[in-house]
């Protein structure tokens, strides 16, 4: 890969400067109706005396456009001029934009007329809500071209660890979020799925094929459902209609892959397909898994694809999927030093895991146009997960050396400790429809149903047998066995559904003053459990148009995730839980500075109740209670403040600052036992509660430099060949802090003593703690950096990137292993890491 890269590097830096040129295509529409816009003047702002005007379709085209990164500036009578920034521009490219324009009230006096930076982030509500578009997604530091990842530099976003890209949003639980792609609703986008959450190591979506992201942390209006923290609502690209193939090859941390796209049908239809493999995989088929130094290699591909076919000019057809497949074996390692146990003969457990997954979502969309009036979108969907996961413990015997090395080892019993074999598929349809009423009034109006398409979830378990010395006297007074787990239980295909619907109505009540009212309904047949959820949100512009307040409420219903609902014996213990519930009240100001910079300063608080909690935590005052039922008694609540400054790239610079103060506490569940140990009931940290977040990011643009040096003396010149150096680049940094996440500190007592294997008898049991998140863990800071460049020749492109992450090798913490033994061993997350990535455009 390195050779490649040079290879690369050395043969754009040999070609001498040339004119190189692309153009620039778009569409511009109303933003509220998707309605194409005719007549937009579309001006390129660093080059003036270049820009273009829309047809009657919205289309537009700028020609002989010097390669490079733009903005481009879009106006139109009646709305609020847009700019869209680091549009770029590559050789024999034509570079395609979508932009949305807002409609302006009618400004009363003079004001000053600003262009609007954040014309996407309105589509969601007024608060809580950022809009990014693809080129910022992927030129995002520190991210490894991850949309989650980017999504945990927003203010309020936090992460748990670096190997997990779950979003944790105002203290929620990573479960707690929304991910729509086109108009689908998807459970996850991520290799190597948790079946609880949305979060993964590695994120299957393609960010060549990203438009733009809208996402909200909260306040969102009726026509999201069934979530109770957040919504990321993506828009993917269309394939480029003027060309009948074009593409790209890239390598980079996501995979090795490709993308291709092209139109047919005289432009009327479009396709764009992306095909990546795991990248270490494909360096272990080249070099073997020795040479790279791992023991384990995620072996994983993707695929992806959109196709489109305008069937009128009223009327559009989208077809996309989305597919993953992952496999990974993790063998425990018998013979790891262990410092801690210096000449030591011991025996005890050593974990292996075999992990394979697929997860998929495919679509069909038809989008109408009724003039300038509104539209609607018909969407008729599979989704579907698969788990196999296989855990087995090898009991082992070892032998340990002055120095804590294992100088001898044997397995004595091996056994499976848990099996997952589990199948979840839906088929969904989905309706929205919004109607411009009055220039003042929009309604808009929607339904979705679900149904099972197949769930099967068998799972299987050892029993956990523990004995108690209760009086501490060397007599084992108690024995308890939590029976083998043999969880089965199947659905068939129309047998549950999923039901909701909601109307909502945006009205602008003076040119100052615009708010929205809705209120939504959600059923679960499975659950029976049903819920009326009212939303409403407020936008003041207290100084036109720079200043506004904002402020919305609103009520949040969540099904469980299926595998829930179960219990150890397959039977219906947990089927009629209540849907988790959750209340958002947020109150903020955004003020616009200069040229595309926004701050805003927002204040929300948020209270759940209905949340499942297991009765044997409950009741976990008397330890040998054993219990798998679940009862919605849980409550807790987050509040906090947030302040975020975006700047937008004007001139060369871009950047974010973001800064969240929070504290999310559990109301503590657990009940006093007579004749136990007290329980200091009352509240404690949550498990996501991370009290301070920071992150800083920023970037400058740089620009002429190859031109710069082939200018200089030969001395200079011909030396400079062989650095990785252009015309055009970007070099970023992202720094992040984080308090340090709770958890509940572990007690090895001698008095419980578990059975390994069915073996032998430990010398001691690790037990939970009564004082629940009592300490954390040290906080989490980490200096990202990354060069990114990209060379323009004739016929094709390389855009090329390095970055360094944790640049300081700082060593974070991510929690720690309590062995059977006695010993605690320390888990960190990543050290100083080199990534690197290579994409040719042709």
């Amino acid at each position: 890969m390195k050779k490649i890269l040079l290879l690369a590097l050395l043969v754009s830096s040999s070609i001498e400067a040339q004119d190189r040129f692309g153009s620039l295509q778009g569409q511009i529409v109303d933003a509220a109706t998707l309605q194409p816009l005719a007549g937009a003047n579309i001006v390129v702002v660093e080059k003036p005396a270049l820009g273009s005007s829309t047809d009657s379709s919205g289309y537009f085209v700028v020609n002989h456009l010097d390669v490079g990164e733009y903005s481009v500036k879009v106006s139109l009578l009646g709305y609020k001029s847009a700019v869209l920034t680091n549009v770029v521009v590559s050789t024999g490219r034509s570079t395609k934009v979508k932009i949305r324009l807002n409609e302006e009230a009618v400004q009363v006096g003079a004001v000053e007329v600003k262009a609007d930076y954040f014309s996407a982030e309105g589509m969601i509500g007024p608060v809580s809500t950022v809009g990014l578009s693809g080129a910022e997604v992927w030129r995002s530091p520190g991210a490894d071209q991850d949309m989650q990842r980017i999504m945990q530099n927003l203010p309020g976003v936090a992460s748990s660890t670096d190997e997990n890209n779950e979003l944790i949003v105002r203290g929620g639980s990573p479960d707690e979020n929304l991910t729509v792609m086109d108009h689908i609703e998807i459970p996850s986008t991520n290799h190597y799925p948790n079946q609880m959450n949305s979060g993964g190591p590695i994120n299957m979506v393609n960010v060549d094929l990203i438009e733009d992201i809208r996402f909200s942390t909260g306040g969102f209006p009726a026509n999201y459902g069934d979530k109770l923290s957040s919504v990321m609502d993506i828009s993917m690209r269309e394939g480029d209609k003027d060309r009948t193939v074009a593409g790209n090859a890239a390598f980079n941390f996501a995979g090795i892959g490709s993308v291709l796209e092209g139109g047919f049908a005289d432009g009327k239809g479009t396709w764009v397909f992306s095909a990546r493999q795991s990248l270490l995989e494909f360096i272990n088929q080249i070099v073997g898994i020795s040479s790279i130094g791992l023991t384990a290699i995620p072996k994983y591909y993707d695929l992806q694809g959109k196709g489109t076919y305008e069937l009128s000019p009223t009327q559009k057809l989208t077809v996309n999927g989305i597919f993953g497949n992952d496999k990974i074996f993790i063998d425990g390692i018998p013979d790891q030093t262990n410092t801690q146990k210096r000449n030591v003969v011991d025996s005890s457990n050593v974990e292996n895991v075999d992990d394979r997954s697929q997860q998929f979502a495919v679509g069909a969309t038809l989008r109408t146009l009724y003039g300038a009036e509104g539209y609607s979108l018909l969407s008729v969907y599979m989704i579907g997960n698969r788990y196999d996961v296989n855990v087995s413990d090898d009991f082992t015997f070892r032998q340990y050396d002055a120095n804590g090395k294992v100088v001898r080892y044997q397995t004595l019993l091996s056994q499976p400790t848990y099996v997952n074999n589990s199948i979840e598929q839906m088929l969904g349809t989905k309706y929205d429809f919004l109607y411009r009423l009055t220039p003042y009034n929009e309604l808009s109006l929607g339904a979705i149903g679900l149904t099972t398409q197949k769930f099967q979830d068998n799972v299987y378990f050892n029993s956990d047998t523990l004995r108690y010395d209760l009086n501490h006297d060397g007599i084992w007074d108690t024995t308890t066995t939590y029976q083998n787990g043999r969880i089965s239980k199947q659905i068939g295909f129309g047998e549950q559904f999923k039901l909701g619907g909601y109307v909502s109505d945006k009205i602008s009540f003076s040119e100052r003053l615009t708010g929205t009212a809705g209120l939504r309904y959600d059923y679960f047949t499975y659950s029976k459990k049903g819920n009326w959820s009212p939303r409403i949100n407020f936008s003041y512009e207290l100084a036109p148009p720079s200043t506004k307040l904002n402020f919305a409420y609103g009520e949040y219903y969540q099904t469980l995730a299926l595998p829930t609902y179960g219990d150890n014996s397959g039977g219906d213990k947990n089927r009629y839980l209540d849907n988790s519930h959750a209340r958002h009240f947020i109150a903020g100001i955004e003020q616009l500075w200069g040229e595309g910079l926004k701050a805003t300063l927002e204040a929300y608080y948020k209270s759940y109740d209905h949340l499942p909690v297991g009765e044997q935590f409950i009741m976990s005052a008397d330890q040998t209670f054993r219990s798998d039922s679940l009862v919605s008694v849980g409550k807790r609540t987050s509040k906090g403040i947030e302040f975020f400054l975006q700047q937008k790239q004007v001139e060369d610079y871009y950047g974010t600052i973001s800064v969240s103060y929070t504290g999310t506490r559990t109301i503590d569940p657990r009940v006093n036992i007579p004749g136990q140990p007290a329980i200091n009931v009352g509240s404690y940290p949550f498990d996501y509660d991370f009290p301070l977040l920071i992150t800083l990011v920023a970037g400058k643009v740089v620009k002429n430099v190859r031109t710069s040096l082939d200018d200089m003396p030969f001395y200079l010149k011909y030396p400079a060949k062989i650095l990785p150096l252009s015309d055009d680049m970007e070099i970023s940094f992202r720094f992040r802090y984080s308090s340090g996440q709770p958890y509940t500190p572990e007690v090895y007592t001698p008095y419980i003593q578990a059975r390994e294997a069915g073996v032998a008898w430990t010398k001691g049991y690790w037990s939970t703690g009564s004082e629940v998140n009592s300490v954390r863990l040290p906080a989490y800071h980490r200096l990202d950096i990354q060069w990114l460049s990209r060379w323009h020749l004739s016929g094709y492109n390389i855009v090329a990137y390095i970055a360094v992450q944790n640049v300081y090798n700082r060593q974070n913490v991510a929690g720690y292993q309590y062995v059977s033994d006695g010993t605690i061993n320390t888990i960190y997350q990543f050290s100083l890491l080199p990534i690197g990535g290579m994409t040719i455009e042709f």
